[in-house]
């Protein structure tokens, strides 16, 4: 079920209705400065990446990229504003996020989570499965918030906690 299904979902089945989300107004589409011109949603069926690339998306598009990772078949969302400044978030399954951006292409920062340790998580991003520190491995909430920072902005948000991710560093 996508975002979009499970929203429609809440606000039109009975119990949705018993909960009070058919009340919920309904939010007028507001126009909106992005930064992102490029959103780049992969979508892996069988070995094959059936990327899904929106120009110039809304707030509500990233959203939803976002919240259908689910670290099987949709396992990253690229956040682009030129060559040189995007947003990768991948993962999902277990509400278990990776986010990292860079501003040049040559520094690289990840999103932390201080609360956790340095224990190794496996989630599959970009399609493979890879190892990560237990704090790089964010919730969504975090991650939207990054996502949202970034997309409104270009940069990263200063009430989140960034480290420069060495093993992305270009030479």
């Amino acid at each position: 079920m996508s975002y979009a299904e499970r929203q429609a979902f809440l606000k039109n089945s009975e119990i949705g209705k018993l909960l009070g989300f058919d009340r919920w107004p309904d939010l007028p589409q507001k126009s909106e400065t992005s930064l992102v011109f490029k959103l780049s949603a992969e979508k892996w069926v069988t070995n094959s990446n059936q990327a899904e690339l929106v120009k110039d998306p809304n707030w509500i598009q990233i959203e939803a990229a976002i919240c259908e990772l689910d670290g099987k078949s949709k396992t990253l969302v690229t956040l682009k504003s030129d060559d040189e400044t995007y947003m990768n978030i991948g993962g999902g399954k277990s509400a278990k996020y990776v986010v990292n951006a860079t501003l040049n292409s040559k520094i690289f920062d990840v999103l932390v989570d201080l609360s956790k340790s340095d224990e190794i998580e496996t989630l599959v991003v970009d399609g493979e499965e890879k190892n990560y520190p237990a704090k790089m491995c964010v919730d969504l909430l975090r991650c939207l918030v990054a996502a949202r920072t970034f997309t409104e902005s270009g940069k990263l948000d200063p009430l989140l906690y960034w480290e420069e991710d060495k093993s992305l560093v270009t030479v």
